[in-house]
């Protein structure tokens, strides 16, 4: 697998919770794992998720930071 400067992951809801939303990554044509996945699943708070609309689909972005 080549080295990446970050991955791009696209998050799909699953169901809502009392205060969350559970959303699962949808699998692309890049296998991240023996199980396909870079994160599987992931619950995004309520309040935050009104803030940017109450998407249904999100797109999560991991890159490494610089320590300091």
């Amino acid at each position: 697998m080549p080295e990446l400067n970050k991955l791009e992951l696209i998050f799909v809801e699953d169901r809502p919770t009392t205060r969350a939303v559970l959303f699962y990554e949808k699998l692309g044509e890049q296998e991240w794992s023996i199980k396909g996945h870079a994160v599987g699943s992931v619950y995004v708070m309520k309040e935050a998720l009104e803030l940017i609309g109450n998407p249904k689909k999100l797109k999560v972005t991991i890159e490494p930071m610089e320590e300091g």
